[in-house]
């Protein structure tokens, strides 16, 4: 076979398929809303109004979350006044032990707790059994 005797096919064009309108998020909810106007009768409607919740409902219940706000709030802020007088109790103690340290009578006490550990040894007094 030489270059002469090459065979050429015939390309046919490829059947398409029409394209379908694709569908976007308004034709659903057109179609939803077809559907629920059919079914929907004017007495279904009469009870759904009856039943819904009007804005003179809703009135006591935001009066009384605002009064429950305003109660959180005032508990939160007790809650920090306590926390802070804790440290501060807290710092307190801290501040006493230091000035307790430098006392004169710091060196007194302790001379008089080592001669008191000293005569319980000699008495054979376990120190556990120390009144406090």
């Amino acid at each position: 076979m030489g270059t002469a005797d090459v065979f050429l096919t015939v390309m046919t064009a490829k059947k398409t398929k029409p394209k379908k309108k694709l569908l976007t998020l308004d034709d659903f909810a057109e179609a939803i809303q077809t559907d629920l106007a059919r079914m929907v009768t004017k007495e279904d409607l009469q009870a759904i109004r009856e039943e819904m919740v009007t804005k003179a409902d809703l009135w006591p219940m935001q009066r009384d979350l605002k009064t429950l706000d305003k109660n959180v709030r005032d508990l939160r802020d007790d809650v920090k006044i306590v926390t802070d007088a804790m440290v501060s109790k807290a710092d307190l103690a801290n501040t006493l032990a230091d000035e307790l340290a430098k006392s004169p009578y710091t060196r007194q006490i302790e001379d008089l707790q080592t001669r008191v550990n000293v005569l319980e040894s000699k008495l054979g007094v376990k120190p556990t059994r120390r009144a406090a």
